[in-house]
């Protein structure tokens, strides 16, 4: 029997792994449902770290910086993606 999309069900959560300056990266389960912003809130109080006003997740294997207002999701990031804070 073959699965119609709506039988489909879509995790909320993918693993990634985060790296920033001067910590290691660290592999962590993550929202695709929140903004890029509030990851990245959510990171920081998490990690117990204090980011720079105004930083972005850059994205690999995409290539390119994530939109602070859109959500992962929405930018396409799946599982194993790798996100350095920038």
């Amino acid at each position: 029997m073959e699965d119609k999309p709506e039988d489909i069900i879509m995790d909320d959560y993918i693993m990634i792994t985060f790296q920033a300056e001067n910590i290691d990266s660290v592999d962590l389960k993550v929202p695709v449902f929140v903004k890029t912003g509030e990851l990245i809130s959510m990171l920081s109080k998490a990690l117990r770290l204090t980011f720079k006003e105004g930083s972005r997740l850059q994205a690999e294997p995409l290539g390119r910086i994530l939109d602070n207002n859109l959500t992962l999701l929405q930018e396409g990031v799946e599982h194993g993606a790798l996100l350095t804070l920038i």
